[in-house]
């Protein structure tokens, strides 16, 4: 039964309420009372922080009260036979005109009255409404009646009052039993609503409390509104401690931006490391949204062994193995509008937890843009787990990926184990045995059986892959599933190497250099020639090749200002020495352009007139060009 408060302007109303409200089995009565309007918001106040549910009130005293609190109130209103009564006596009261309809005014606050249209027609008056707002409007508005010909007026005692003053008839606005017959009726349905809540919500936390997670309900201001014992638990305080306070005061590390975009902009967040109570726990938001309007939100905390395990010791490890995610998009150079409009597409997949390809050549970045993906996600406070599919054997692979068979040992951790909530990368997937390929594609759906364990269990990890194979190949060859494929395909972002986006090739070699210069504590710079030398030659190696270029230049350089020359002659050592660990000749090695020139000739299988078609010179003029890098009798070309 819901409690009820009645609250009365007049005391003949309340005894009127006394003797009906026994009739209303669904309402318990909390206090019938007269109060004066002065006190009626605080007294409503008071009744809401008692456990009060709704309350009856009439005219000005139920706006206020509708302003003091959030519970229902139930405005009492003038029924229409009651109206009809009040009218007939007041005209009544009015000297006879033969002909003549009266003209008579109801003046009120505009919750007070039910519907008047057909009282002109049945009861031969011309009868004006005029409505109120506040109480100090009455005495206008019966001089306005006045100014409009009216010759009685209905209202309350102000009303009377400065109708006397004026010489007009009137009648006290009363209400009696079956105004308040209405209102409890009213009062009696909403108060069933609130049953049926109290029950829905009854059997809620129930199920809540029960369950091993702690839950949290915010409004649309971040302000915890209800929790569960798990909740109250975690945090170490009651329930009515806790309501009210904002989310962000009871937990730390809590992203007023991740807050921000479930409120604002009804975003899902799935996955965050935050401490809730001194313990390291996973949050999940959802937004509640109300007739397409967020009204607030849902914060679920999986709390476990193993998550606050990898917060402290795990953590910890992943780190002293290289396993966080230190770049982020804004670190990458992107001056090619191609590349930009990759990084634009990985910045907009990175939102959701779908798996990701990196498709290109060793050394443009995918491992960077792994990271960057990463920490562009929502999943930015958690791990970031690489596996590295060439330095293992494949049947080591699917062991390090999904565990041993045998029962595993603490802190003996399978990559997905370690990867929980956060993101696995792993790099040059068509290494993986077709079997773990498998496992690997039901990994993609949020699926995880274990070795040794018949049992599939969900798994929140986030997917990013990288290849630098022909994947469409592979799956011809038959070494690489095509279920796989497809769900990867999908979302394949093709890396560029650096001689596509040579744009791009002074940034990242200034940066490398730098850090370079930092960790082996010598500095050295380029001059302005050997920054052009740098945009003209090829990379085939890309971002390895030049990080290791610094690292030679920086070792071996004798001059701290390295000029084009000095460039030059470190780039055809280090070709040499590839070359030769090949089993390619020297000669072939000579120079950035050289490489360059031996590339478009071996395009054209040796042919002479379309490599100089190509490159816009004479047939003579590329001869010439051949026999100074030493290329001409190794393709024998007459």
């Amino acid at each position: 039964m819901a409690k009820a408060a009645i609250l009365m302007p007049y005391p003949d109303l309340k005894n009127i309420f006394d003797t009906l409200i026994g009739n209303y089995p669904r309402l318990t009565p909390m206090t019938v009372e007269y109060v004066e309007t002065e006190k009626v918001a605080e007294t409503a106040a008071s009744l809401a922080r008692q456990g009060c549910e709704l309350i009856i009130a009439r005219g000005l005293q139920a706006r206020l009260i509708r302003s003091a609190v959030e519970i229902p109130v139930i405005e009492m209103r003038a029924s229409t036979q009651e109206l009809e009564t009040l009218v007939l006596d007041l005209k009544a009261k009015i000297p006879n005109r033969e002909g003549a309809v009266p003209r008579l005014a109801i003046i009120g606050f505009f919750n007070m009255f039910h519907n008047t249209e057909r009282f002109n027609s049945l009861l031969n008056v011309d009868l004006k409404i005029y409505t109120a707002t506040d109480i100090d409007q009455y005495t206008g508005l019966v001089m306005q009646a006045a100014s409009d010909g009216c010759l009685g007026v209905i209202g309350g005692e102000v009303v009377m009052n400065q109708a006397a003053s004026l010489g007009l008839a009137s009648s006290f606005l009363s209400m009696g039993g079956e105004s308040a017959q209405e209102a409890l009726e009213a009062a009696s349905l909403v108060g069933y609503s609130i049953d049926l809540m109290k029950r829905s919500h009854a059997e809620i936390s129930a199920m809540l409390d029960n369950t091993a997670y702690a839950i949290a309900q915010v409004d649309e201001s971040g302000a915890i509104r209800l929790a569960n014992r798990a909740f109250c638990q975690l945090t170490g305080r009651k329930l009515q401690d806790i309501v009210g306070l904002p989310a962000n005061s009871l937990i730390t590390d809590l992203s007023p931006d991740d807050l921000r975009d479930v409120l604002s902009d009804a975003r899902e967040i799935e996955a965050a490391v935050v401490t809730l109570g001194h313990r390291t726990v996973l949050l999940s938001m959802m937004p509640v949204l109300l007739e397409n309007r967020v009204s607030g939100a849902i914060l679920s905390f999986q709390e476990s062994t193993r998550v606050s395990e990898m917060d402290s010791t795990l953590r910890k490890e992943t780190a002293r193995q290289g396993q966080v995610a230190q770049y982020t998009f804004d670190q990458i150079y992107a001056g090619n509008p191609g590349f930009q409009q990759t990084i634009a597409q990985l910045k907009r997949l990175s939102r959701y937890t779908v798996p990701i390809l990196l498709q290109g050549e060793s050394g443009t970045g995918k491992g960077y843009l792994a990271q960057c993906v990463h920490n562009e996600s929502l999943r930015r406070d958690g791990v970031f787990v690489t596996l590295d599919c060439s330095t293992s054997h494949p049947d080591d692979l699917d062991e390090k990926l999904f565990g041993r068979y045998s029962s595993r040992k603490d802190g003996d951790l399978s990559a997905v184990d370690l990867a929980r909530g956060g993101t696995l990368y792993i790099r040059q997937v068509e290494l993986l045995s077709l079997e773990t390929q498998y496992k690997v594609f039901q990994l993609t759906r949020g699926r995880y059986r274990s070795n040794g364990s018949n049992i599939p269990l969900s798994v929140d990890i986030r997917l990013v892959l990288s290849t630098e194979a022909n994947l469409p190949q592979k799956v011809r060859e038959g070494t690489f599933r095509k279920d796989l494929f497809y769900v990867l395909n999908a979302l394949r972002m093709d890396i560029p190497p650096l001689r596509a986006r040579r744009e791009d090739i002074p940034s990242w070699f200034g940066a490398i250099l730098s850090d370079t210069c930092h960790v082996i504590g010598r500095q050295v710079h380029l001059t302005d020639e050997a920054y052009a030398v740098l945009s003209d030659y090829s990379w085939p190696g890309n971002l390895d090749q030049m990080a290791a270029l610094c690292v030679r230049l920086v070792l071996l350089s004798e001059k701290r200002s390295i000029s084009a020359d000095m460039l030059l002659h470190h780039l055809q050592e280090m070709a040499s020495e590839q070359s030769i660990a090949a089993g390619d000749s020297p000669d072939r090695v000579m120079n950035p352009r050289a490489q360059e020139l031996l590339d478009l000739l071996t395009r054209f299988h040796g042919n002479r007139e379309k490599a100089a078609a190509e490159l816009g010179i004479s047939k003579t003029t590329l001869w010439r060009r051949m026999k100074k890098y030493g290329i001409a009798r190794d393709l024998s070309m007459d």
